[in-house]
């Protein structure tokens, strides 16, 4: 299933892979994540490499958890937190080479125009800001469970990095390690506020 294709910028960041053995996804538990899988230009025996940013909130959420379509929500993610299991690889994903940390700390993603789809499926429209640059994207989540004031949420989306300026754009795999297209996983709770 799709979702926040936007939030697919993040992953952007996933311009640099190296070998190494893969961790179970952090969406196999019922914790809130984002995870960026990433495939090597070439294919490698350890991918997808996964990037986790460790560090993101929801600012703002106006819905009924009854009746979701209309309702709104943004969510900030710190690119500065992001983690792979591999210190060297997170340092240079943070360089000005790929996700340019120093200047660009945060990815913002405004979601709203949501409209029921089926049973628990939902579409919206994502607007994601990030290296100065604004993207709009449709997206599809589900919705999996709904309390009195929350809405817990999960979604798959394939996005390209390079909409955002992320990596070089090259089919060498030298230049460009990571394959321009990566898939962003997530499982938030959205909570009115």
């Amino acid at each position: 299933m799709k979702l926040f294709k936007l939030l697919g910028l993040a992953t952007l960041l996933v311009g640099y892979v190296a070998v190494a053995p893969r961790p179970a996804l952090a969406q196999d538990s019922d914790a809130d994540s984002i995870v960026v899988l990433a495939k090597h230009t070439e294919a490698k025996p350890n991918d997808p490499v996964q990037v986790k940013f460790e560090k993101f909130k929801v600012t703002k959420a106006k819905f009924d958890p009854k009746k979701v379509e209309g309702g709104k929500a943004t969510i900030e993610i710190d690119a500065t937190s992001l983690k792979t299991d591999s210190d060297k690889r997170d340092n240079h994903l943070k360089t000005p080479d790929f996700i340019d940390v120093a200047k660009f700390a945060t990815i913002t993603v405004d979601i709203d125009k949501v409209k029921k789809k089926a049973d628990k499926t939902y579409t919206a429209e994502a607007t994601v800001k990030f290296r100065d640059i604004t993207k709009k994207y449709p997206v599809t989540f589900e919705v999996t469970d709904a309390k009195a004031d929350s809405i817990r949420i999960k979604g798959e989306s394939t996005f390209n990095r390079l909409d955002f300026k992320v990596g070089k754009d090259s089919k060498d795999p030298k230049e460009a390690p990571v394959a321009n297209d990566l898939t962003i996983k997530l499982a938030l709770t959205l909570k009115n506020t």
